[in-house]
This record gives C-alpha cells, structure tokens and sequence, in this order.
C-alpha cells in the first residue's frame, strides 16, 4: 500500500492511467465470475441469486465497497459472493453444487481463451510485419517476455515505439492482454482448495459428496487464511507456477502457425 501511494504522489497520471485498465479488467473477470455462479446456481432451480437482482452482468450489482477499491488503489479486490440455496437445487444437490462451484472457474477460463485470442490477433497488426519475422508472434505475447509486459504496463510506445506498426491498437491489444491475465489469475486462485474459494466447494463434492459444509466461523477463518498466505506471497508463487505454462500452452498453435 505504501508504493502505491508513493506512485500516486510521484507519478499520478502513470498510476491512473494503469489502475483504469486494472479496473476495467478486474471487473470483467469477476462480474462474469459471479453471474456464471447465479446463472448455474439458476439453471440448478435456486431461483435465489435472480431474486437478490445477481443474474446480471451489470457491475453494480456485484461490486463490494471495500473490494472495489482495493481494486482501484491495490490491484486487487473481491466482488460480493452470490447467494444461494443449495436446498433448492433440483437432483442431486452435491452435483448441482459441484457446477455451481465450477461456473465461476468456467466462466474465468473462457474469458482467459476469448481475450487471448483477440491480444494475440491485436499483435499480429500492432507489430510491425519485419519485427514478427524476427522473433514470432508467440515471443511478443508471451509472458516470458518483456513485451508483453510493455503493452500491459502501457510503456510499449516508449520502450517499442519505432517497431509497432498501428499504435492506435495498442489500447486494444493492452485491455485485452490485461483481462485475459486477470481471469487466468482468476480461475487459478478459485481452483485452489481452500475455504472459501471455490475450489474447497470443489474439491468437498468429488471427495467428501458434499458432507463438509462451511459454517460462519469456518468461511472467516478460511478468508483469514488465504489473505495471510496471498500477503506473504505464498498464493501469488503457486499462481505463477500454473499461469505461465497454461499461457505457454495456448501459445503452441500460435508458435506453430506465426512462429
């Protein structure tokens, strides 16, 4: 918190300009997070996420005070979990449960592939024709790469400006490989099996059917939990270690068909 308020005195234009993307990102991944939860949690017959006004992509409706501006001024933050009523659910409740638990992850992966698709395909025009030649397409979007970094970081003008061929597209290519970033992080984090993510949903329905149900003080126990281990970085390293060989993977047919 203390370097971020060091850039926003050293730095303001550079800090705003970041955290509108950041934002913009960040509320795409966990809008669509949620709404998948109500949208299952819906088709499962609990009718009680469309009731509380959850069955929307409209952000307002899913936006925490707190989570919203962490979002803004810590490059993280949380939405309001959607309720729902596991008694409700038609069939087996564990199954219902487990794609309920799974929508949000889903939801995340997809919008991880539709954005990636759309920065990769921004690149192919944002670069010049030479400048992909010589070192692949899967290079410049590679998150091993500094590139990338550039785009998203929005310095590639300054660091790459006489090999970027449309620099108008650098906005585009920039939110794009920033969400798809933000919602393989996303989906990473859910996966993990820790109350209260969805992952311990998860992982409590394949193994234990649905026997182990958190109660209040279990979820702010499990919330405390996965705040100390992502301050001390913990999360963040065990993030790291599947998003980039995910995105090194997707990257395969591109390295194939552009080099």
């Amino acid at each position: 918190m203390l370097d971020t308020l060091r850039t926003i005195l050293q730095e303001p234009i550079a800090f705003f300009d970041q955290a509108i993307y950041r934002v913009l990102a960040v509320l795409i991944g966990l809008c669509c997070h949620e709404f998948g939860h109500a949208y299952a949690a819906f088709k499962s017959g609990d009718d009680t996420a469309k009731r509380a006004g959850r069955l929307t992509l409209n952000p307002l409706h899913h936006l925490d005070p707190l989570g919203a501006l962490l979002m803004f001024f810590a490059g993280f933050g949380w939405a309001k979990p959607v309720p729902v009523n596991p008694y409700n659910y038609k069939g087996n409740r564990v199954k219902a449960d487990l794609r309920v638990s799974l929508a949000g992850i889903t939801v995340n992966m997809i919008l991880f592939l539709l954005f990636t698709a759309v920065a990769v395909a921004g690149s192919a025009f944002l670069w010049r024709s030479d400048v992909i030649e010589y070192y692949g397409l899967s290079t410049l979007v590679s998150y091993d790469y500094n590139a990338v970094w550039s785009v998203i970081s929005g310095s590639v003008a300054e660091d790459f400006g006489p090999l970027l061929a449309r620099t108008w597209l650098v906005p585009v290519v920039r939110l794009s490989a920033y969400t798809a970033l933000v919602n393989l992080n996303l989906a990473v984090f859910n996966v993990l099996p820790l109350p209260p993510l969805d992952g311990y949903h998860v992982f409590n329905d394949i193994v234990f059917k649905g026997r182990f149900q958190l109660s209040r003080r279990a979820f702010q126990i499990g919330m405390l939990v996965v705040l100390a281990l992502s301050a001390q970085g913990i999360l963040g390293r065990i993030i790291s270690a599947v998003v980039y060989p995910a995105q090194r993977l997707l990257l395969l047919p591109v390295k194939a068909i552009w080099g």
